[in-house]
């Protein structure tokens, strides 16, 4: 039976996830793993779905490796896998569709065992090949976006019991991971679904985490407006060990585009909930998402989404294009730009984007960040690199022995493009 497995991931956070869960269960089954496409006899494929392009690389994927080696094995699962099975099947070498329901008993359906019983909730102890670790807390989402097909295909809310988080942090913290991300589909809606005497929410996660003991930092991954809330603002605050950092997706600043959208607040009031953050949170670094070409975005709408960037001052912008998803409210919809219309519109949106990253990073200038150093280094310079708590990707000389852990960083350079720092010398005793 075919043993030697290589597993490629594309997508989320959540999907890097579940891969290495998947293969933390593959390695206990006896299976070995393949840091090389040429040696491998069964290639699996955690897939994504969120855009067009998504699907497209999944079926490069499956077409490279079938080129590769025609008598492999290919599996192919995650969101991709959910709604296209038929079509996946059809493509050549492939052997075997995965739900996203069933990634972990992956090692029964690969050797033909027969799955009886419930399947069992993923969890991990490691995360080859990343200085950060992911934690997912939570799945499915109850925000159905007009565009977005990922409610249609994670389901309803399901959110991991909190001893269980707790019991992969301490595992990961303890292998000496010195930021744990917690991750989901829809983070900020974790505890909503757990039944008990009082509503719980991410606080209630945050705040056993704090109690950990270790020098470990946590940070938030992507979470909804809706529920960045008081509590929230005011346990970050105050926390020892979560990162200052919030990545609060906002898809459009104009409010005509927000009801089409079915995002269930105004521009105003996202405003609002950045402008607390930053009140409360000293020095919080705010990172978003912006969708363009909408169908029936005007230049007058995009334009607002324009304003809207340059009144929060943003860390980071992640700019994608709409793209048509069957299923959802929005495919079919008229008035999609043509495709020189959204290269402008990019553009001119990535160039205020660059312009609030330089102004926000130059407020740490000759401060102190605490960077944890990545195991690759700047390719250009040679200088180490890594992210301080607040999200700054920050450049500095040191040697390799300070890879994977968190380096105290004086900023004494930045420029539209880079953050340059040094490493501050221990203090002689």
């Amino acid at each position: 039976m075919n043993k030697i497995f290589y597993l490629k991931t594309l997508g989320c956070k959540v999907n890097q996830y579940e891969s290495q869960a998947m293969r933390e269960v593959l390695l206990k089954r006896g299976f070995e793993e393949s840091s090389e496409e040429e040696t491998a006899d069964i290639f699996i494929i955690n897939t994504c779905t969120v855009t067009h392009q998504a699907d497209k690389e999944a079926r490069y994927c499956i077409s490279h490796f079938h080129k590769l080696n025609p008598k492999a094995r290919i599996v192919v699962t995650g969101c991709y896998a959910e709604n296209d099975s038929d079509e996946i099947l059809a493509l050549p070498g492939v052997s075997d569709v995965i739900s996203n329901l069933y990634k972990a008993r992956i090692a029964d359906i690969l050797t033909g065992a027969k799955i009886t019983g419930e399947n069992y909730r993923l969890k991990v102890t490691d995360f080859k090949d990343h200085v950060k670790a992911f934690v997912k807390i939570q799945d499915g989402c109850e925000n159905f976006c007009s565009y977005c097909k990922v409610p249609l295909i994670r389901g309803d809310l399901d959110s991991k019991p909190v001893e269980d988080i707790i019991d992969e942090v301490r595992t990961l913290a303890a292998k000496g991971f010195k930021e744990i991300v917690l991750t989901g589909i829809c983070l900020g809606a974790w505890g909503k679904d757990i039944a008990g005497d009082r509503k719980l929410g991410l606080v209630d996660v945050l705040e056993k985490l704090e109690g950990l003991k270790g020098d470990f930092r946590v940070r938030i991954s992507s979470i909804e407006p809706k529920y960045v809330d008081g509590k929230l603002i005011k346990f970050i605050a105050s926390s020892k060990k979560v990162c200052r950092h919030l990545h609060i997706p906002l898809q459009s600043g104009d409010n005509t585009i927000l009801e089409k959208m079915n995002r269930p607040y105004t521009a105003r009031r996202y405003v609002s909930i950045i402008e607390k953050a930053k009140a409360g949170i000293k020095g919080v670094a705010i990172t978003t998402d912006v969708l363009i070409g909408f169908p029936g975005e005007t230049d007058r709408n995009f334009n607002n989404t324009i304003s809207l960037i340059k009144r929060i001052m943003p860390l980071r912008t992640h700019i994608f294009t709409y793209s048509p998803r069957k299923g959802t409210v929005a495919y079919g919809m008229e008035g999609c730009a043509a495709k020189g219309i959204l290269r402008k519109r990019y553009l001119k949106l990535k160039t205020i984007a660059t312009s609030t990253s330089y102004i926000y990073r130059s407020k740490f200038l000759k401060k102190r960040l605490s960077v944890l150093a990545e195991t690759k280094r700047d390719k250009l310079t040679g200088m180490l690199t890594g992210y301080s708590d607040n999200y700054i990707k920050v450049m500095f000389d040191g040697n390799d022995s300070l890879m994977t852990k968190l380096v105290p960083v004086d900023v004494d350079y930045v420029n539209l493009m880079y953050t340059i720092g040094k490493r501050c010398k221990a203090r002689k005793k």
